[in-house]
């Protein structure tokens, strides 16, 4: 402060970037996201003479660049991907995804992403934006994994014809299947006389408001496809007709899966021929007791993985507040990234791994499998061990 009890200015400005945080390592991010778009995205050489080469030779003042080493051809390597038009650092798309992978399965919200990379609330919901569509683009390849390994698994595979006969050690180390619906987000207390529960029945009811209010989806029911000790799967549906769940399961799960429910699925038994379900409204024998002991879990056949992966979704997911349904895809389909690549890896689903791991029994190999210059993954029966992608 001066003499006469002004503020002393500082002429001179910051030579510091915009977004510095010297709390955080951003050249090892920007290093996480040239390897995504590079592994995940690679771009190739549109010179006849270069013969499709993939364009690897960086710019060191540029790093949104990439260069052909032979003929010097220059493009973006952002263009036509997730990243296309990024006008964020791009190494804050590498501090997302690594963010998101430890802290499952806790999610990463945009207003955390706010305060800790120092941007506002909406770029920070814009680059959570662009991550959840490179988790909606890769979560296929897990899908496709996981149908051509379960294939592999349950070719010739049958449960005894006897329904009340005890399977629990003939599934005891087998990767069987559950499937259930829950509710996001319901209408409840806060609108008591304008959703749909006094005049239907139903997890749908609660999502839906009446049609003197409008009738508009409030809520969000999610189909849970989970493989035990394994990846899971979450689709976002307006209603659980067979119309709607039926393509959705039979387009993840191939018809020998060993399939569990409960028993509001009665239309599997024509599609699935190992389908079993359990009766989470039995009545117990006892009169001093309103339901039966073996409501959840009977002669080993039960769906509490599906109903597990759920727990841990509404707890996830309570740290948004809500959601609007219209965008509920899209969340599910980043919770469902994180979790698979915590089972599985990344490396697998790179391009040039993809084809070797697709092509070989991923649920039965005790071998390790060489990735895509990343790490190698040990798979023992389905469950892989929890590996994160490192990045050197």
């Amino acid at each position: 402060m001066s003499k006469n009890g002004n503020i002393t200015t500082f002429p001179f400005k910051s030579p510091l970037p915009k977004h510095y945080n010297p709390a955080l390592n951003t050249p090892y991010f920007t290093h996480i996201t040239k390897k995504i778009l590079t592994d995940f995205y690679p771009k190739k050489c549109p010179s006849p003479e270069c013969n499709s080469r993939i364009l690897d030779k960086e710019i060191s003042t540029r790093p949104d660049l990439i260069r052909c080493p032979q003929c010097r051809y220059l493009t973006s390597r952002l263009s036509h991907t997730p990243l296309h038009h990024f006008k964020l650092p791009i190494w804050m798309f590498g501090y997302v995804l690594y963010e998101s992978l430890i802290q499952y399965p806790k999610v990463v919200t945009a207003t955390e992403l706010s305060k800790k990379l120092r941007i506002g609330y909406n770029a920070a919901s814009l680059l959570k934006r662009r991550f959840q569509l490179f988790a909606s683009d890769q979560l296929p390849k897990y899908k496709q994994l996981t149908y051509n390994a379960l294939e592999n698994k349950f070719k010739d595979f049958l449960l005894p014809p006897n329904e009340n006969r005890d399977i629990t050690k003939i599934m005891a180390k087998k990767p069987y299947t559950c499937v259930d619906t829950a509710v996001l987000y319901s209408a409840g207390e806060r609108a008591s006389q304008g959703r749909k529960r006094y005049r239907h029945s139903g997890a749908t009811s609660s999502i839906y408001l009446s049609e003197k209010l409008g009738g508009r989806q409030v809520g969000t029911l999610v189909q849970t496809i989970a493989i035990k000790q394994g990846p899971v799967f979450f689709t976002s549906v307006s209603n659980q007709k067979a119309d709607t769940l039926g393509p959705i399961i039979k387009d993840h799960l191939p018809t020998c899966t060993p399939l569990f429910t409960d028993q509001g699925y009665p239309w599997l038994w024509g599609i699935y021929k190992n389908h079993r379900s359990v009766n989470h409204s039995a009545r117990s024998k006892d009169n001093r007791y309103r339901f039966a002991r073996n409501r959840w879990s009977k002669n080993g056949v039960h769906n509490q993985v599906a109903e597990g992966n759920q727990r841990v979704l509404k707890t996830a997911f309570a740290s948004y507040g809500y959601i609007k349904p219209e965008y509920s895809q899209l969340y599910l389909n980043e919770f469902s990234f994180i979790k698979n690549a915590n089972v599985f890896g990344l490396d697998i689903i790179v391009e040039e791994g993809e084809r070797f791991c697709l092509s070989k029994d991923a649920f039965s190999s005790n071998e390790k499998t060489p990735g895509n210059g990343a790490v190698a993954i040990r798979r023992k029966g389905l469950l892989p061990q929890h590996i994160v992608q490192k990045f050197p």
